[in-house]
């Protein structure tokens, strides 16, 4: 069997553009976990599985999000003869040109700090502004495509954010 051209793509954006409008509840109900919809059913406090959730669904699987106090970043610099760094950069070009809301993006060195205690930094993506009308005030959406190791002074390889 071979692929066959779809002609009418119009259907497939209006999908996209009517999950990226859902409500809160709505979409949890069509696309969250079954952990997400259960603990919320029984009254747990669900919002941060709900914002991790949505923001992997709706950005890709490398996205997250955090209170905007715990992520710093500032411009990447390249290097030359680094893998993990050309990678993140095609990434990041890729990512940026598909997008079909007129989201604006930016290539950063990024550090975030988790709630966990754990802090990561490296290269990759902010979503500087989004249609997403569903991201809290004062939270950023990111990706680190490439993790610096400051121990080992090394990049680990880099990731596909979508």
């Amino acid at each position: 069997m071979e692929t066959i051209i779809k002609k009418d793509i119009l259907t497939s954006i209006q999908n996209r553009v009517t999950i990226r409008q859902m409500s809160e509840s709505d979409w949890i109900e069509n696309h969250g976990s079954g952990t997400l919809r259960k603990n919320k059913r029984i009254g747990f406090t669900y919002r941060t599985q709900y914002l991790a959730e949505r923001v992997a669904y709706e950005f890709g699987y490398g996205f997250q999000i955090l209170p905007r106090s715990q992520v710093t970043f500032g411009d990447p610099i390249s290097e030359e003869n680094c893998s993990p760094l050309t990678e993140a950069g095609w990434h990041i070009e890729r990512y940026m040109s598909l997008d079909i809301f007129g989201d604006y993006f930016e290539a950063k060195y990024i550090n975030a700090s988790f709630r966990d205690g754990s802090q990561h930094e490296g290269v990759g993506i902010i979503v500087r502004e989004t249609s997403a009308a569903w991201i809290p005030s004062g939270h950023i959406v990111f990706s680190i495509i490439t993790i610096f190791d400051p121990f080992k002074k090394i990049w680990n390889n880099a990731i596909n954010p979508f």
